[in-house]
């Protein structure tokens, strides 16, 4: 793709919205539509046959993600670009929703489950790799901040898919993935990136030795992220169970008002995210570094240490909106770092999907880390000192990340 193309409102509209769409594809029916389908198939054992479907999801969608990006990695070799095996993608996204729209049973779910799962990533996984293919790296910063800003801004349509649809009806999860593939289509459709091979070739002639993947940079990355997206997952997954123990042994009265105070929480937090994350990988692009990532970490890291010892609401306020800000500063200037360290690899589709394993990992590690922890004691007893823990290795990536040589 050309210089301009890669600079053209279009392009950045067009596959900013394509990521909206990637994520409105999952984050309602994971948070939502399938715990409300459990609830109806599954009432006597909700909780078990959730953590049993997402925990097999997350399975298929790790090594989906990764075989799809090594498949994109053969595909741009033959192709001008990856559009097809997105296209591919999105067309068994939409099958899939039709399975997921009509299961009655614990197997009927799974199964639909799992090939949501395996399309979906393998619609992600080239998608996410565009990023590396069609921008230069003064605007990664800023297109890793409008990609991130997807995930808040998606999880605002539960609410709207709420209201429309109080109770589990197929119209619910076919109204969702028309949603969703509406926002993808566009991009397919009008495809103002260009030709990837060229691009390829001109990253290549740029690149010096010291550009060049460094698979200790990766690693270093890699562990980087995995921490980060720890903290976050047992944050997401439990702050529902620390915000009602904050409230019943603090000074703050009406614990059974945790739900709404949440409720009330989640729609300016989003807010601050979309808005965090688009700031943050400008600020990286305009300073032409990625150092920021550092600080962003450092800011996670407070946030989940505020949260650990929150004894008051208002703590618990501070410490959330910390932690949110932090969170997304970091994911959007990681997105950009990430993909220079990858630019000009042939095997970058996979080197993505491999880095997407720090996504899926912690849907195992956090539930199973919590598990063990709360057979000697109550989940509210052991839940600061886990957010603590998490803080600590968050700490400990601040430091690594400063090792980070390829990219500044």
């Amino acid at each position: 793709m050309s210089s301009e193309n890669g600079n053209s409102r279009a392009a950045m509209a067009l596959y900013g919205l394509a990521y909206l769409g990637a994520h409105l594809a999952f984050i309602p029916l994971l948070v939502l539509l399938i715990p409300r389908r459990v609830e109806s198939i599954a009432p006597d054992d909700v909780t078990g046959t959730l953590s049993w479907l997402l925990l097999l999801g997350a399975v298929v969608a790790g090594i989906a993600h990764i075989l799809a990006g090594a498949l994109s990695d053969r595909w741009i070799l033959r192709n001008a670009n990856r559009r097809g095996l997105i296209v591919i993608g999105v067309v068994a996204l939409g099958l899939s929703y039709v399975l997921l729209a009509f299961a009655q049973d614990f197997v009927e779910l799974l199964l639909a489950l799992m090939v949501f799962q395996a399309a979906l990533n393998c619609a992600l996984s080239p998608l996410g790799v565009l990023l590396t293919d069609h921008f230069p790296d003064c605007l990664k910063g800023k297109m890793g901040g409008i990609m991130n800003a997807a995930l808040p801004a998606s999880s605002l349509s539960i609410v709207l898919i709420g209201w429309v649809f109080p109770v589990d009806v197929p119209a619910a999860v076919l109204v969702t993935g028309l949603l969703a593939i509406a926002c993808i289509a566009p991009l397919l459709v009008f495809w103002p990136l260009g030709d990837a091979r060229k691009n390829g070739e001109r990253t290549k002639k740029l690149a010096t030795g010291s550009a060049l993947l460094s698979l200790r940079d990766f690693q270093i990355a890699w562990f980087a992220r995995l921490a980060i997206q720890l903290g976050a997952a047992f944050v997401l997954g439990y702050i529902y169970v620390l915000l009602a123990h904050v409230m019943a042994s603090g000074t703050d009265e009406h614990s059974s008002e945790a739900s709404s105070i949440l409720a009330t929480l989640s729609a300016p937090a989003s807010l601050i995210a979309i808005v965090a994350t688009i700031l943050a990988g400008s600020c990286s692009d305009k300073s032409g570094r990625r150092l920021p990532l550092a600080l962003s970490a450092a800011t996670f890291a407070v946030g989940l240490a505020l949260l650990s010892g929150a004894a008051s609401l208002a703590t618990f306020v501070i410490g959330y909106a910390v932690f949110y800000v932090g969170l997304a500063a970091f994911l959007s200037i990681d997105t950009a770092l990430v993909a220079q360290l990858v630019s000009g690899n042939p095997r970058r589709g996979m080197l993505l999907g491999v880095m997407n394993l720090t996504n899926t990992l912690p849907a195992f590690i956090a539930p199973a880390l919590t598990l063990l922890a709360i057979q000697t004691a109550t989940i509210e007893n052991v839940l600061a000192k886990l957010f603590l823990a998490c803080a600590g290795l968050a700490a400990i990536s601040v430091v690594a990340i400063l090792f980070i040589r390829t990219v500044r």
